[in-house]
């Protein structure tokens, strides 16, 4: 299905996703791959979510939220994608929902059918739920309908063999063939490939004794004045009708908050996610009775709400502090007994203290000391709150030291949380740099990188990491990482020069770009030809970064202005704009170098013209002799 290439945008990607676990069609995140920002990491089952245990609570009803980016929330926090927020609200409704985010960029009806079967069915839930995508429909025809592969080979080197394959007319050109051409052959064909899916998926999810349900998302154009009939809903549901299936059709109710629900043509902004939690967890696709209690607190007045923290019946207390984390800054008066509550026997009373403490935000930042010490919590559910909580309210330098001790503890279970925490306080955190280093080694994946990290976000003042960081190139899950935090770190990382050179030609693109960009923040000008042989790389942001540091080294002339000249012409903006920089900074304009800026003149980024013509600007080229 969908292969993901770089990012590509007019400026360097702060990260790259790295694709794993390749079978077929399907493919999932590696663990230890970076989310934005860097301290949001995917799970060991490669997914935008926290860790779940195959034993669920006794109390919980499990949900499984199969999908696309849209599920996944793309473009909005972890915690703001609406699997998350369903299972928020559910707390704040006395209801114990264990919510799976079981989704990824790029999959469709197949690569879900796959999830279901590789990762979801082992942590038995008792609900599956299906966010279609309509562009689902067009991925599902235009993949499955490709010629064999020696057709396809001649199909490029044959007019008559591309007049006979027609490939074009296999094709559905975009979503909004669905609205126009809703009885084309392909249209027809691309629905019948999904729902084929979805019948397999939804005999599966019945046979492992689960509920199934779909919900359908709209695009952003359907909520425009003039949009067209939503004939793909209409599609859909009468499928759903026809096979028994629970239906949930998303476009009255994001149609009625306006296009404010989205970010971009199709992904839900942080509201429009919320929307969609919202009419999952009051639609019939989960059992009005799922995870007991019912209670509805967040319908309470606040009054009310705060006088039940201190109930003695611990479904109250669990409905009432999830509830006040709705409240958000307004609940600020009630930091003390939040506080208290974190101490609580129950660890979803626990949670919800958290929770609403960083629903507060700033303002809660009394409240470090005692969220800082629920990272050492037994439940991994308080864990991921109170860390969750610490972001929301901002890093505190006096919270140093508890998060050190929990570092230093190579036992507790939020070890590599308390890492985390200590970077995003960056260098005032320096003197646990020696609890980082320790924790380096840790077996546990997850403190690894975050230790490595954190490092990382100390900058200099983490020299004396340089050598762990060093060894830390070795291994492939903290290859990236680490050359990462050795440029942080900067100059007095340049011991471990020697072996960042030879990972410009590592098989990992993500590899090779934040190695360049380490050996230009280090000022290694001996890499210098190195780095000019990587601006050639394949991949994009290899050569970007490699342009990039080749200008920050002021490197010899006769090995840049070549460099520079090539890639004035380089297919990616970016690295173009980088190089009418470079050719900036030279003390001197060439004869070559102003037939090119001549040539960038006429780019056709304005951003690259608007610089060539500042630099051309500076008057005629100049000869070795004029100089």
């Amino acid at each position: 299905m969908a292969r993901f290439a770089e990012p590509h945008s007019t400026a360097p990607a702060p990260y790259i996703t790295d694709w794993q676990a390749w079978d077929g069609d399907f493919y999932t995140v590696k663990s230890t791959a970076v989310g934005w920002p860097p301290w949001e990491d995917y799970n060991t089952e490669g997914l935008r979510d926290r860790e779940h245990t195959p034993q669920k609570r006794p109390s919980a009803w499990r949900v499984a939220c199969l999908g696309d980016s849209v599920t996944l929330g793309w473009g909005i926090r972890p915690e703001d994608a609406w699997p998350q927020v369903l299972e928020q609200l559910a707390a704040a409704a006395d209801r114990d929902l264990d919510v799976m985010n079981v989704a990824l960029g790029g999959w469709s009806t197949r690569q879900e059918l796959i999830a279901y079967r590789k990762i979801a069915r082992r942590y038995r839930p008792d609900q599956v739920l299906l966010g279609i995508c309509l562009n689902d429909v067009a991925e599902m025809q235009n993949n499955l309908s490709r010629p064999p592969k020696f057709l396809a080979a001649l199909y490029s080197r044959s007019a008559l063999v591309r007049r006979l394959v027609g490939a074009r007319e296999r094709e559905i050109g975009a979503v909004e063939d669905l609205f126009r051409s809703p009885d084309a052959p392909n249209v027809r064909r691309g629905y019948e490939r999904m729902f084929a899916d979805l019948r397999a998926l939804r005999d599966e999810v019945h046979a492992d004794g689960a509920g199934f349900g779909i919900l359908v998302f709209p695009f952003r154009f359907q909520l425009a004045r003039g949009a067209p009939p939503p004939l793909a809903q209409a599609t859909i549901a009468e499928f759903c009708r026809r096979e028994g299936i629970a239906f949930l059709d998303l476009l009255p109710a994001l149609a009625a908050a306006g296009e404010g629900a989205f970010h971009d043509y199709d992904h839900f902004s942080a509201e429009g996610a919320r929307l969609v939690a919202e009419q999952a967890l009051v639609s019939r696709l989960i059992p009005p009775e799922a995870g007991a209690g019912g209670r509805v607190a967040s319908a309470m007045p606040l009054p009310d709400v705060v006088a039940a923290l201190e109930d003695r019946n611990v479904a109250v207390r669990t409905a009432a502090v999830w509830a006040l984390g709705q409240v958000g800054e307004a609940a600020a008066p009630e930091r003390p007994e939040l506080v208290r509550l974190l101490q609580d026997n129950d660890p979803f009373v626990r949670a919800g203290a958290a929770y609403a403490l960083g629903g507060i935000g700033s303002a809660a930042a009394p409240a470090v000391p005692a969220l800082t010490a629920r990272l050492a919590d037994p439940d991994e559910r308080v864990r991921w709150q109170a860390v969750d909580a610490l972001g929301k309210i901002g890093p505190q330098a006096d919270s140093v030291e508890p998060l050190a001790k929990l570092v230093r503890d190579a036992a507790c279970p939020g070890r590599g949380l308390a890492a985390e925490q200590l970077g995003r306080v960056g260098s005032a955190a320096s003197p646990a740099v020696p609890d980082l280093i320790e924790a380096v080694s840790d077996a546990r994946p997850d403190v690894r990188w975050r230790a490595v990290w954190a490092l990382g976000q100390i900058g200099p003042d983490a020299a004396s990491a340089v050598p762990v960081l060093r060894t830390a190139l070795a291994d492939a899950d903290l290859r990236w990482r680490a050359a990462e935090a050795l440029g942080e770190i900067g100059p007095p990382a340049a011991a471990a020069v020697p072996d960042l050179v030879p990972l410009l030609e590592d098989p990992s693109s993500n590899v090779r770009w934040r190695v360049a960009t380490a050996l230009g923040a280090i000022g290694a000008r001996r890499a210098a030809p190195s780095l000019a042989a990587a601006a050639s790389d394949p991949a994009e942001n290899v050569r970007l970064e490699a342009v990039s540091s080749l200008v920050e080294l002021h490197a010899d002339r006769s090995l840049v202005e070549p460099v520079l000249l090539v890639a004035l012409h380089d297919p990616d903006t970016r690295v173009r704009r980088q190089a009418v920089r470079g050719v900036n900074r030279l003390d001197w304009i060439s004869p070559a170098a102003w037939h090119g800026l001549e040539a960038a003149s006429h780019d056709p980024d304005a951003a690259v013209r608007e610089k060539a013509l500042q630099v051309l600007a500076r008057g005629r080229p100049l000869t070795n002799t004029e100089r």
